[in-house]
């Protein structure tokens, strides 16, 4: 075990003792290579830690974020850093030291020596003078002469708190380190830019709007004049993964909003700018040949379904929002998006060309008469985007596969519920021979 006072300094020699805790995910590659998201290092991770991290290309995206920024000069602070993984991206591309604290000793020897690794991989020029510390991370003073220092060393602070698991909810207190504390034991070592100093702030995707501005009203009681941008992080079905703080020095002063959409073959996309009014809902059905739209949760959560549109649809092109909430927001628009810009594409889980209207539910026992609506529009396949029973949702879907196994050919589609005057409808969408991601 790791004393908690002392400074693990990163060395190769820590790897043997790191795979006695948790294996190597992929094998490490000779020489120095660019940072990417399609070739991460090898790390020591547990099960814990892969569910738990985030995810490489997010990670890259994050530092190159911060690298855009005008930071003080000094470390890169992560205290309750846990794999490791953020701190050390940031160390790698911004070529700065970094501090991380960890409560766990096995999981503070694998930061470190994940950290080597990474240094292996991408560089070592910022390894001298960084370091891990086995102890709270709300324990600054005791931190800052671990490493031999004195006052104002920190250029940024990241955190990613840890949450009651499973909860559908929970108060800014429930965090550990709580945010209060944690900015009342850190702000006198933190070193401040032209914007003041750089933090980001990892925080439940599930906050509501009333936590959010008690976390803004938190940190301009600090700093009345620092800017923030809130960052929402996606990686689809149909739900948001992060919620992230960005302030100071570490935000982006053109943009108080911002998405970042992680597609499955590792890309990145962003789209930032300033947030919106709330989506007006308007409930009137859709009619045949009208394009609907599955997009993206975080696009309207963030309040940038307007940048969205501008992008996606022409000036003409004539649209409502048939609903803003929940894990399938719909866009109803005259003219199809511009499927083609990876752009658009990257915040869109479907779009099709409405062609029909069902009025019984899709169960196992109503396939027949499904299969009359989707014979007409000469459909292959027919996803099923709507509300069901989560245990139900399969078998059908199995037995409308089954069912359809007789028409080969043919476009795809999907399915969406909507209330009308008459209750729930049921629209079949045809889809564009442009897939969404």
């Amino acid at each position: 075990m790791l004393a908690s006072t002392t400074a693990v300094e990163l060395s190769p020699e820590l790897y043997g003792h790191a795979e006695v805790v948790a294996p190597l995910d992929n094998a490490p590659e000779e020489g120095i290579r660019a940072l990417s998201a399609s070739n991460p290092p090898p790390l020591y991770l547990t099960s814990d830690m892969r569910r738990m991290s985030t995810p490489w290309p997010i990670c890259l995206m994050r530092a190159e974020q911060l690298a855009e920024r005008r930071l003080a000069d000094g470390k890169i602070l992560d205290p309750a850093c846990g794999s490791g993984m953020q701190l050390f991206a940031y160390c790698a591309r911004l070529r700065r030291s970094g501090i991380g604290i960890e409560i766990d000793s096995d999981a503070a020897l694998l930061a470190a020596a994940n950290g080597m690794r990474i240094a292996d991989s991408h560089g070592d020029s910022w390894v001298e003078g960084s370091n891990i510390l086995v102890g709270d991370g709300l324990a600054a003073a005791a931190a800052v002469d671990s490493v031999r220092a004195n006052g104002r060393i920190i250029a940024a602070l990241h955190v990613d708190p840890a949450r009651p698991r499973d909860a559908q909810s929970h108060s800014l207190d429930e965090m550990q380190p709580p945010l209060s504390k944690l900015l009342s034991a850190w702000t006198p070592y933190l070193a401040e830019g032209p914007a003041g100093p750089g933090l980001i702030i990892d925080l439940s995707p599930r906050l509501s709007s009333e936590q959010m501005q008690e976390v803004e009203q938190l940190l301009h009681s600090n700093w009345p004049d620092a800017p923030l941008t809130w960052e929402w992080v996606s990686t689809g079905h149909g739900r948001i993964d992060r919620l992230t703080a960005w302030f100071g020095s570490a935000a982006d002063p053109r943009c108080n909003a911002r998405i970042l959409r992680l597609l499955p073959n590792g890309e990145v996309y962003r789209l930032g700018g300033s947030s919106d009014s709330p989506v007006a809902e308007i409930g009137a059905p859709p009619k045949v040949g009208e394009w609907l739209t599955i997009v993206d949760t975080a696009l309207v959560a963030a309040g940038l379904h307007d940048e969205w549109i501008e992008r996606a649809l022409p000036r003409k092109s004539e649209h409502r929002w048939l609903r803003s909430e929940g894990r399938r927001p719909l866009l109803l628009s005259s003219t199809q998006p511009r499927m083609h810009d990876p752009e658009v594409n990257a915040f869109v889980a479907s779009t099709g060309k409405v062609s029909g209207r069902v009025k019984r539910p899709p169960t196992v026992a109503n396939i027949d008469s499904l299969l009359v609506t989707i014979r007409s529009a000469y459909l292959s396949k027919l996803t099923l985007r709507c509300a069901l029973d989560p245990e139900e949702q399969p078998n059908i879907q199995r037995e409308l596969d089954r069912a359809m196994r007789a028409y080969p050919r043919g476009r795809h589609g999907f399915l969406v519920d909507l209330p009308t005057d008459g209750g729930v409808n049921w629209f079949v969408c045809v889809e564009s021979d442009e897939s969404a991601p």
